[in-house]
């Protein structure tokens, strides 16, 4: 949509006087500084571009941008448009702090300004409460009973995080979640959201990506210390990765490769059980034990096999050293 002043766009500033919408822009993005607005900019020290933010001016300008982009469905906005947003009177102390947040947050182009990706982001987290909201639920029963030792099964969320335990405090489920997810939501709407994201997630790092910070990483197999040999819960071989760029960290019982594959999907939608309705720590691929095949020169699996029973099928799987179904089979009794 155009966002070329007419008429219409004129109003009243605060102090009375005509607003034409027409604000000088020397920076106005011609020809002339085309190639110095589209050169590769320095990197950013990350204390100064946060400090960019440090001032209620500059926050209302990224929320501005927001607000026109709802309103027009174009993320390009004038400078008048972003100015009379704001309802800064003074075009120059309102261009000083637009100046404030270009590089970092915002860039200069063809018919106004835009939002850049860390805009964009720390718009959202704005939007979403992280910084500055505070929410807490529960503890709050949870319909389930823990799978190592059978005990109630409770979840809080506190300071932005869900965590899923028994009463004999072993962890069945944490995950990271905004504020704002929490806003109107029950503690089981949350399960449901955060067991959404942590199968996206998962689809991400076994592809080898930081589903946080999207920086490349290597997930591998581990094999935990189990000398009884009871593998009730599944958890002698886990999924692990870590990000060295953010810290983000997986590990999760090796079974739950197998709740991401379109084919066990399926499987339950067969049984009118569908996946996303159960809680993902009683289901069998992750409860089950699992069969392991270890590399000759070491003691750390590469391929890990499974075999579970899912209902009244039998399903064998085998994963590679990324944690991707490599071959999966199925026998109904």
């Amino acid at each position: 949509m155009d966002d070329t002043p007419t008429d219409s766009d004129a109003g009243m500033d605060a102090d009375g006087k005509t607003d034409t919408g027409t604000d000088p822009d020397p920076d106005e993005f011609t020809a002339e500084n085309a190639d110095a607005d589209d050169a590769a900019p320095a990197r950013v020290d990350p204390a100064d571009a946060f400090a960019a933010l440090g001032n209620s001016i500059r926050v209302d300008i990224l929320r501005a941008f927001l607000e026109h982009q709802q309103a027009a469905a174009t993320p390009v906005v004038q400078f008048s448009t972003l100015r009379r947003a704001v309802g800064l009177r003074d075009s120059g102390q309102f261009r000083y702090h637009l100046e404030q947040l270009r590089g970092a947050f915002v860039e200069k182009c063809d018919g106004g300004y835009r939002l850049t990706y860390a805009g964009s982001a720390v718009l959202t987290a704005i939007v979403a409460g992280t910084y500055t909201d505070t929410d807490a639920l529960g503890p709050t029963p949870v319909d389930s009973a823990c799978t190592f030792c059978g005990a109630a099964v409770s979840a809080t969320y506190r300071d932005g995080i869900l965590t899923v335990s028994c009463e004999n405090e072993h962890p069945l489920f944490v995950w990271a979640l905004p504020p704002n997810a929490a806003a109107g939501a029950s503690i089981e709407d949350l399960i449901e959201l955060a067991t959404t994201l942590a199968f996206q997630s998962y689809e991400l790092v076994v592809n080898g990506t930081c589903s946080e910070c999207y920086s490349s990483i290597s997930p591998e197999f581990e094999s935990a210390d189990d000398s009884s040999g009871d593998d009730t819960a599944g958890q002698s071989v886990r999924f692990t990765a870590a990000c060295d760029a953010c810290g983000a960290a997986w590990s999760v019982p090796v079974g739950f490769a197998l709740l991401t594959h379109p084919e066990i999907e399926r499987l339950y939608h067969r049984q009118d059980r569908p996946l996303r309705t159960q809680y993902w720590w009683e289901l069998d691929p992750v409860t089950s034990a699992v069969e392991l095949e270890f590399e000759s020169s070491g003691t750390d699996p590469n391929r890990v096999r499974l075999s579970v029973d899912i209902g009244d099928t039998t399903v064998r799987a085998t994963l590679d050293e990324t944690g991707s179904v490599a071959e999966l089979e199925f026998t109904t009794d």
